[in-house]
């Protein structure tokens, strides 16, 4: 049996998958189960495009830092959390040995800073620093089937030459 949860993150927003396949007969199946959004990333208009406390002063021009990159970083690291506890949570309530973590690199480095959680003997943890956020999850399944950290997802058989009239 091959079963793993699938972690697709970006700073907006984490998909959460299961994908499970109980022999190799049976077909592998890959479940979208969570879609978790991180709500600061995703306000728009939540900071004007003009830096506050540009000012003349004597001698030149100045500016103050008005810490949009910290704010940001701070949600960031919130959110990380937060998707590695969902994970946490899923794979000890479902028994899931195997967690595939996808993200951008930098991402994916947040995600490794709050991932004590998934740090244990009894888990595999596979790392994927790539930002596969946009592909539907078909897209998804063939791409990590391509890198061969699950099992190719069936296809429609095409039958040739064989037309009704």
């Amino acid at each position: 049996m091959k079963r793993a949860v699938i972690a697709i993150v970006d700073a907006a927003h984490a998909r959460l998958y299961t994908y499970q396949q109980v022999s190799d007969a049976d077909e592998p199946t890959l479940h979208e189960r969570h879609d978790l959004v991180n709500a600061g990333r995703q306000a728009h208009g939540m900071f004007s495009d003009a830096k506050p406390g540009n000012r003349w002063q004597a001698g030149g021009r100045g500016s103050t830092d008005d810490h949009r990159l910290d704010h940001i970083a701070e949600m960031d690291a919130k959110f990380a959390k937060f998707v590695i506890e969902e994970i946490a949570r899923t794979t000890r309530e479902q028994g899931f040995g195997h967690v595939i973590l996808v993200a951008s690199p930098r991402m994916l480095g947040e995600l490794r800073r709050c991932s004590d959680l998934l740090r244990n003997a009894d888990l595999v943890v596979d790392e994927v620093a790539q930002d596969l956020a946009w592909l539907t999850s078909p897209q998804v399944h063939d791409h990590l089937a391509a890198m061969k950290l699950i099992d190719p997802r069936p296809r429609a058989a095409v039958m040739r030459g064989a037309r009704t009239r």
